[in-house]
């Protein structure tokens, strides 16, 4: 019975967390457009694709107003700043080459594509199809005529 109580009282904290986290997280849902119920899907897919453990941080007037995303290559690592959630198209006039965008569908990447000004990399993690696509984005070039 113990282990029972233990165990139900595990579920109810991560409950507890999970629901803080989505409270915490509201102002940036609506940033993105993301439903917060999909929102555990999607870092589900981040974890999957990074294969590391993963952590959020806040959004980022410095990058957009884009959620920060940390990871670590192994326990006991210290976290790092690896990518950055559907950042604001107009913050990518300087952004760096190595820190990687993720958006949650082919619509945010279309976003991103129009904005590009440099070469970019872009993951999309669909939470609603559970696809994930690397895509490497750059300045669109006119049209020669």
């Amino acid at each position: 019975m113990a282990a029972e109580d233990r165990r139900l009282a595990a579920e109810e904290a991560a409950y507890e967390e999970q629901q803080a986290e989505q409270e915490r997280l509201t102002d940036f849902f609506e940033h993105a457009g993301i439903k917060a119920a999909l929102w555990p899907a999607f870092m589900q897919l981040v974890c999957s694709a990074s294969g590391k453990d993963v952590t959020c941080g806040n959004q980022s007037p410095a990058h957009g107003n884009g959620l920060l995303l940390y990871s670590r290559p192994c326990p006991g690592a210290a976290f790092q700043l690896a990518g950055v959630v559907c950042p604001d198209p107009s913050a990518l006039a300087r952004w760096p080459a190595n820190l990687t965008i993720l958006v949650p569908g082919r619509a945010w990447l279309l976003r991103i594509e129009e904005a590009a000004q440099n070469p970019l990399k872009v993951a999309v993690l669909d939470p609603a199809t559970k696809h994930c696509a690397y895509e490497r984005v750059g300045p669109r070039t006119a049209a020669l005529t």
